[in-house]
């Protein structure tokens, strides 16, 4: 099953998880429950989904999370 996030949904995912914006830039970073430290960029501005390659970076690198199927489970369960 493919899952899809757009840019604002991936923003509200960063506020889940306690990251706050710096400054008037478009990344978002923090130390979240679990003390791990992320940083995000995103572009709330672009219209339509995240493509996967780039959904994939933000899942792995980015936000920690194992694999997009995990971070689109917890973001289902704590939207």
């Amino acid at each position: 099953m493919g899952y899809t996030f757009s840019w604002k949904e991936i923003e509200d995912l960063c506020k889940i998880l306690g990251l706050k914006r710096k400054y008037k830039t478009s990344t978002y970073s923090g130390i979240g429950a679990d003390g791990k430290y992320r940083r995000c960029t995103i572009h709330a501005k672009h219209p339509g989904n995240v493509g996967i390659g780039v959904l994939n970076k933000i899942a792995k690198e980015q936000l920690l999370f194992s694999s997009v199927k995990e971070m689109y489970e917890f973001y289902q369960r704590n939207k």
